[in-house]
């Protein structure tokens, strides 16, 4: 009994242990996993975010086969596009781990599609240590003697002595440049596909590409062999426009001056008319308005006119004006 008591407890202990690295952590309904070639320093427990917001914890990780498999718990408002990836990393340089899923570019987030309940995220990366790059660092540091690292350490003592504000401004200049390459890093891969595609594409009309020297090259001689023909055809066009200047141009401006002399003479001619013009309007209206004089009620300019009438035509040729023609004036009026 005093044998059982003591496991009882020690496994009591191991399950709280285990409680309380996810104690209080950001779960939700979602499941996720995504496999890794390496975690780091992973544990259950650690956060995973979007866009530098926690959405989620690490709930488990257990090696599949030469990898690691991460199970993640989404907090269920936060929906993760299908396409996305998950990347390790730290939160500083001595930071703790933790899980980024970054969203495809270029995806409306609001639409979807998105991942379901217990998927896997296919694209997975990790990135490098701080540990990592020392530890690839140390061969070279071995490589150096003892003399030689105090020559180094005192050089650059000498070096930068007095020049703290320009080392931190280095400093500072270099991380900015860090963190532009790290904002960018999603281009850069975009960039990189972009040109892989199109690596492919150029492999595909390899034919094409082959055929095309020859092809400039025909091109090319095809247009000098007509550029003699284009200057020929210049030259036969620019001696036309000279000989119409010299011989079209001259005999239509004699013609248009001799038009316009004689629209100046017949302007001449309309303004030396125009009173006479006005006379003859004013004695027709006047002759107009006078009241008519009328004979037995006939009006006289009706003898007038049958006086100038043509006399009617026959088969013995012309008849002159009969009594007959004038009968209207000698009636009563009715």
């Amino acid at each position: 009994m005093r044998a059982r008591l003591p496991a009882a407890i020690l496994a009591l202990a191991v399950t709280a242990s285990c409680s309380l690295q996810t104690l209080g952590a950001t779960t939700g309904d979602l499941t996720l996993n995504a496999v890794f070639d390496d975690v780091q320093s992973l544990v259950a427990g650690h956060s995973v975010q979007i866009s530098d917001v926690r959405v989620g914890t690490v709930t488990g990780i257990r090696l599949e086969g030469y990898r690691a498999k991460v199970t993640m718990s989404i907090v269920s408002k936060y929906r993760v596009p299908e396409g996305s990836t998950a990347t390790v990393a730290k939160t500083s340089v001595l930071g703790e781990n933790y899980v980024l899923l970054t969203p495809p570019a270029g995806r409306d987030l609001a639409t979807g599609p998105y991942l379901r309940d217990g998927a896997t995220i296919a694209e997975t990366s990790v990135e490098p240590d701080i540990e990592q790059v020392t530890a690839k660092a140390g061969p070279l540091i071995e490589a150096l003697g003892a003399q030689d690292v105090n020559a180094i350490l005192d050089a650059a003592s000498t070096a930068f002595a007095g020049k703290g504000d320009d080392v931190n401004k280095l400093i500072e200049q270099t991380a900015e440049v860090t963190d532009a390459y790290a904002a960018a890093r999603r281009d850069l891969g975009t960039s990189i596909d972009a040109l892989a595609r199109l690596g492919d594409d150029l492999a595909k009309g390899s034919g094409e590409l082959d055929r095309l020297p020859g092809t400039l090259a025909a091109a090319t001689a095809r247009i000098a062999h007509g550029r003699k023909h284009v200057k020929k055809a210049i030259i036969a066009l620019t001696r036309l426009a000279k000989e119409a200047n010299l011989t079209v141009y001259p005999r239509h401006a004699a013609r248009l001056r001799t038009l316009l002399l004689e629209l100046e003479a017949i302007s001449s001619a309309m303004q030396r008319g125009k009173e006479d013009l006005k006379t003859l309007v004013a004695r027709l209206q006047k002759f107009i308005d006078a009241p008519p004089i009328t004979v037995n009620g006939q009006v006289l300019i009706y003898l007038w006119l049958k006086g100038v009438l043509l006399p009617r035509q026959s088969s013995q040729g012309p008849l002159p004006n009969r009594i007959e023609d004038f009968r209207l004036l000698l009636e009563p009026p009715r």
